[in-house]
């Protein structure tokens, strides 16, 4: 059965799960501006639960003095908030316990991005949704977009406020079922006047900041492709749950195929522009066959602009590893549902791009379903005629073709002793061996010589008349053919299976490489332990902790830096938090390697905004280091520097990278915190 055709265990898994109900069910009331009427229509959508006879509650509604929204609460059982004095002011908060004591069908969550007074037992009201669902209640809750924490730079651009209040993602991607809550600007602007949304003088002041027609069309868009994104992912859970491998052309998804040649990012550029006029999400993808181990440094560039070009433009840019390049991308295709695929057209003439099995005709002879664009790529006049980077002549293996000579030898000197016992048509089989042995000890021009030379041999000593090269009869000829043909096409597969376990090895390096950084990381004794083994020893604790923070901030920092060497040939730091504001140098791959003011500002930059920057990035590129955050899901606890151009990176070095980066934050965010 093919793979294609076989549904995705982790698809089905979550088909499954939703099906049998073990967990509460999810639904978001979604806005893109407070005013909207998500809380309004949350309500309604209760009142049509509780006449259809299913058991509802309100657990927590905000209704911000407006009576319409208040009238909609009669005739809801509303579960009592509970109330404690806090610094002097009474607070009152969701009760979860209560409510997980009543049990009902649904609750209604209002303001799921809501902070919890401190004495409450989760810190924010989403863990309360959380905690509910996983005891089988359905929760109804509202949220407006910008409070998704992977929203949080783009509104802060945007509006040039940041939201302090935010969810994780994984909630919109939990929810079984997002409203999208949408009015019309100017009924939200009637409603601001008519003091529906905020007080008459909070009004006026948000209809000059945050309520700008602009930052409110931006905040309109973002929440549309939020909820279009939602549904395209349940869209693909549900035909890899179902093995459906054709495409379904519900939204538009482009992919463009890029490869180590100069018009790669002409294909970028393309590319672009047409998932800007169609308002597609788009991919740049490049498949990494074994021969990748031979891209020159020209190839390496072109490959590196292309792809960051791809990350500027908004594109998803993946690297795929596989032996062949088109099935590669038809799987891609298939699995993202891509409607249309962007490749360049060949320059070479339509027999020799055909001999060569170019990716261009393999897919345009695939029956997979999707739309197929060539770009003719454009070749500037001074840079014409436009090649490939010049290969080096691979230089004479001289030893090789020597060393042929006596292998056959040897073989035939067997095939004469066994003559006499064996049928002469299995002697064919000694002089595979010999082909095959040569094939892998010195590669393909010797295999094609032991080949020749065997065929030569065969024919003087066994076939009759022998000690000639003449053959008489149909069946030696016919045999000395298939023979000659099997020789080569062995030898051929042994040069491919070689490239093969090259990438293989590859791969496993990098595997093994994160796999023992994760073994000495681990082998870090765990804070509570230390602080538990200290006991009634010491009367100052945390000054010896204070001591073992810096000690261990150390062993990662070394490990880091020791694992980025293997990455990276340029030189690296380390650095991280510390008491006072700011950063230190915790490790460095050279002793004398250091900051100057300028790049150590770069670094900070990155710490308090959680981006890389640096050179070859978007952001202060001007010094000559690069920085990558070290962050975990709440925070940044340090950056790695690395000596060089971001740009020059191949995306499996950043992704090795970042690996390395998340392995090290996740071993020290404990004692960072410390």
């Amino acid at each position: 059965m093919n793979d294609d055709a076989r549904p995705s265990p982790d698809a089905l898994l979550k088909e499954v799960e939703k099906e049998e109900g073990k967990s509460g069910r999810l639904k978001i009331f979604l806005g893109y501006s407070p005013g909207v009427g998500k809380t309004y229509s949350m309500l309604e959508a209760a009142h049509l639960l509780k006449r259809r006879g299913d058991d509802v509650v309100v657990g927590v509604v905000e209704t911000h003095r407006r009576p319409e929204t208040a009238e909609l609460l009669t005739d809801l059982e509303v579960i009592p908030c509970k109330s404690a004095d806090y610094k002097g002011i009474t607070l009152e908060e969701f009760d979860l316990d209560a409510v997980l004591a009543r049990k009902p069908s649904v609750v209604l969550v209002d303001e799921l991005a809501h902070s919890n007074a401190p004495w409450s037992r989760h810190p924010k009201r989403f863990q309360d949704v959380e905690e509910l669902l996983a005891a089988g209640i359905d929760v109804y809750t509202t949220v407006n977009v910008q409070h998704f924490e992977s929203q949080n730079d783009i509104i802060a651009k945007i509006t040039g406020i940041r939201m302090q209040e935010t969810v994780p993602d994984d909630l919109l991607d939990r929810a079984d079922e997002v409203q999208v809550i949408d009015i019309p600007l100017e009924e939200l602007f009637e409603r601001l006047r008519e003091g529906k949304v905020y007080i008459p003088e909070q009004a006026k002041q948000a209809m000059a900041g945050f309520f700008q027609r602009g930052n409110l069309v931006a905040l309109r868009e973002i929440t549309l492709s939020v909820a279009a994104r939602k549904m395209d992912s349940e869209l693909l859970n549900y035909m890899r749950a179902k093995a459906i491998s054709s495409t379904w052309p519900a939204a538009g998804r482009l992919m463009v195929c890029i490869g180590p040649t100069p018009y790669a990012s002409q294909l970028v550029r393309k590319a672009y522009r047409i998932a800007k006029d169609t308002n597609a999400e788009w991919f740049a993808v490049y498949v990494s066959t074994p021969s990748a181990a031979e891209l020159s440094s020209q190839q390496k560039t072109w490959l590196a602009d292309a792809f960051n070009l791809a990350e500027e433009f908004g594109a998803h840019a993946t690297t795929l590893s596989g032996f062949d390049v088109v099935p590669g991308l038809v799987r891609f295709a298939r699995e993202n549902n891509v409607s249309s695929i962007l490749i360049g057209k060949p320059r070479r003439s339509i027999i020799e791009a055909v001999l060569r099995r170019s990716p261009v005709y393999q897919l345009m002879r695939n029956q997979a379903d999707f739309d197929l664009y060539l770009l003719a790529p454009t070749v500037e006049e001074k840079s014409a005629p436009v090649r490939t980077a010049p290969r080096r002549r691979p230089s004479l293996n001289v030893r090789g073709y020597l060393m042929t000579l006596p292998v056959l030898a040897l073989a035939t000197g067997l095939n004469l002793l066994l003559q006499r016992y064996v049928n002469p048509v299995a002697l064919y089989s000694v002089y595979l061996v010999a082909v095959i042995l040569v094939a892998l000890r010195y590669g393909t021009g010797p295999s094609v010589l032991a080949s020749v030379l065997s065929l030569l041999a065969y024919d003087f000593f066994f076939i009759e008349p022998t000690l000639t090269f003449v053959m008489v009869n149909p069946g030696d000829i016919l045999g000395a053919l298939v023979f000659f043909v099997a020789s080569i096409v062995v030898g051929q597969l042994i040069k491919v299976t070689q490239r093969q376990f090259t990438a293989l090895q590859v791969r496993a390096e990098r595997i093994s490489q994160l796999e023992e950084m994760s073994r000495e990381l681990l082998a870090l004794p765990p804070l509570e332990q230390l602080i538990s083994g200290f006991g009634a020893q010491t009367t100052d604790i945390w000054d010896s902790v204070s001591v073992l923070r810096t000690t261990v901030l150390d062993d990662v920092g070394q490990t880091t830096v020791r694992h980025l060497a293997k990455t990276v040939s340029d030189p690296v730091v380390v650095l991280f938090k510390t008491k006072e504001p700011g950063l230190k140098v915790w490790a460095r791959s050279e002793p004398d390697l250091a900051l100057t003011p300028e790049e150590t500002a770069v670094a900070e930059w990155t710490l308090l905004h959680g981006e890389p920057a640096g050179a070859g990035t978007e952001t202060l590129a001007s010094v000559g280091f690069f920085f990558i955050p070290m962050k975990t899901r709440e925070q940044t606890i340090g950056v790695i520097g690395v000596k060089g151009d971001y740009q020059s990176l191949l995306p499996e070095q950043r992704h090795l990278i970042g690996a390395i980066a998340n392995l090290a934050s996740l071993s020290v965010a404990r004692w960072v915190s410390a």
